[in-house]
């Protein structure tokens, strides 16, 4: 599920129902929790611990992993064909 909200001038957003209730958060609760893990901010009920907060499917954790690598290689880069390029170069010179 995604989706995009407005912050507003004051800095404050305000995140809709239906993640809040998948995130344990209820109306009314004063204090969340929140934990920088990278590029993302990962909130918490604070009534909760952080073993039993919501956790990243593998396919989520791949793809975000996935996008940390990318800002640090040039467009247009191809880490996978250099990794070709090399092992064929290594296997031509055993």
């Amino acid at each position: 599920m995604e989706q995009t909200i407005k912050i507003n001038p004051s800095g404050s957003l305000t995140l809709p129902k239906e993640y809040l209730k998948i995130l344990g958060i209820f109306a009314g609760e004063k204090e969340v929790r929140l934990q920088s893990k990278g590029s993302q901010v990962v909130m918490f009920s604070a009534q909760k611990t952080v073993e039993t907060a919501p956790k990243l499917s593998p396919q989520e954790a791949v793809k975000n992993a996935q996008a940390i690598v990318r800002q640090y290689i040039p467009a247009g880069r191809s880490l996978a064909d250099e990794l070709i390029a090399e092992r064929r170069w290594e296997a031509a010179n055993e």
